[in-house]
């Protein structure tokens, strides 16, 4: 992972999507915070389903953009829009504007950031310089999205007791500018350095060939006519729906089912921040192990099973124990997805299948939302934890045999140290789809 940081570009990309997933968090939390202030658990959930069904609906869109145009560009144009969107939040929010328009721009937020992640992710194997690197900047990326987990509730906490929301707002705006600046300064390897991929800063003829609607559903294509890859999907799916239905249950718990305030939600968030740090290292000491697909699939399943300790013993101490392996979970299973995917999907394509995924992730967030705020109206917050935490703990049972399948075909082989160079790698993508196009 030293040897990440040693590369100045992935450097700058990091402290760019750190600086931003920071202000995020802060974002995020202060979100939930104006919502409930604003219509209690109802208006929290619905402000949820909201944004992921807007995010779900443009992201397979937005993430042809990585694909098309220079990834760096694509990066930068997300942070000016969320710039200028989160600043107008501050202000509305400042001048006591209505509600709407303030829940209006969280939403258009949340879609404007569609096209950063895709990007990030796709722009990895462009600077990496060797195949170890790219999977320990995966590491690295998962890190500091535990520390952005981590670190934004807990400085958002801070700003609402000492300010309040628009402050918060303000400070996620700046963020943006942080971001903007430090991706501007990257630079992609020259022709005589080492990188696993080459990168087309322009489109291709075959790229610009094609419609915009057919771009967008290449990612869909790819994942449908693969097997193992829509499974894994699927079981990616699983876990965004339980982190969907965090969005609700979490603040439940904290308000309702523990009556521990504002200050206790921010230390649970928090808590999934500080697993997701242990996670990360325990991702890099199984990568090593070359079961990148199970562990990932274990990983979707410890999402889960901790919602039943919060239902058997609703407590703080069980509440900050599962949060904990939540956050843990979270980086097994962010590592080991996205460097399964590097490894099995043409990086000529990646852009898109990530935009695919993200649109199902959002997809399963918005139902998790759904489910948990109707379950917590017919059978209570105990009965509904126990049943989401069962029933997808249960549905990744039958995707354990097709990860297996996965790790054996390509990490057990050694294929994932084979590319070295930018025909070698593109060769390895192409045989692992072959039967895909």
């Amino acid at each position: 992972m030293i040897n990440v940081f040693a590369n100045r570009a992935m450097r700058r990309i990091f402290l760019a999507f750190g600086g931003s997933l920071i202000g995020d968090g802060v974002f995020a939390l202060s979100a939930i915070v104006f919502a409930y202030r604003h219509g209690g658990p109802t208006a929290v959930g619905g402000l949820a389903v909201a944004r992921y069904v807007a995010i779900a609906s443009t992201a397979s869109f937005t993430s042809t953009l990585a694909d098309r145009y220079d990834r760096r560009l694509v990066m930068v144009g997300s942070d000016a829009v969320r710039l200028v969107l989160v600043t107008v939040a501050a202000i509305l929010a400042g001048v006591h504007a209505s509600k709407w328009y303030v829940f209006v721009l969280v939403v258009l937020v949340g879609i404007a950031g569609t096209a950063f992640r895709p990007a990030q992710a796709s722009i990895l194997p462009s600077l990496a310089r060797n195949s170890d690197e790219l999977g320990g900047a995966n590491v690295v990326s998962s890190t500091i999205e535990s520390v952005g987990f981590f670190a934004g509730p807990a400085l958002a906490g801070f700003l609402l007791a000492f300010a309040n929301v628009p402050t918060a707002f303000a400070f996620d705006a700046l963020t943006f500018v942080w971001s903007g600046l430090f991706v501007t300064s990257v630079r992609y390897p020259k022709a005589h350095e080492p990188s696993i991929v080459s990168y087309p800063t322009v489109a291709t003829e075959e790229t610009a060939a094609e419609s915009f609607l057919s771009r967008a559903a290449q990612g869909f294509r790819v994942i449908m006519r693969n097997h193992d890859l829509r499974i894994l999907v699927i079981l990616y799916i699983l876990q965004c729906v339980v982190a969907g239905a965090s969005a609700v249950f979490t603040v439940a718990i904290a308000l309702h089912l523990l009556h521990i305030g504002s200050s206790g939600l921010g230390l649970m968030e928090s808590t999934i921040g500080i697993g997701g740090l242990l996670g990360g290292f325990i991702a890099l000491m199984l990568m090593e192990r070359a079961r990148l697909a199970t562990n990932f699939a274990l990983g979707v399943m410890v999402w889960a099973a901790p919602l039943i300790l919060i239902a058997a013993f609703p407590s703080l101490v069980a509440a900050l124990v599962a949060m904990g392996l939540i956050g843990i979970a979270n980086s097994v299973v962010d590592v080991n997805a996205i460097t399964v995917l590097q490894h099995v999907v043409p990086n000529e394509k990646l852009g898109r299948v990530l935009g695919a995924l993200e649109a199902g992730e959002v997809a399963g967030m918005a139902v998790g939302s759904l489910a948990m705020t109707i379950l917590i109206q017919v059978t209570g917050l105990r009965d509904g934890l126990a049943l989401i935490g069962g029933i997808i703990t249960l549905a990744v049972l039958p995707g354990l045999r097709t990860m297996k399948r996965i790790d054996q075909e390509v990490f057990s082989s050694g294929l994932v140290h084979r590319p070295k160079s930018a025909h070698e790698h593109l060769h390895f993508h192409n045989h692992r789809l072959r039967h895909s196009r």
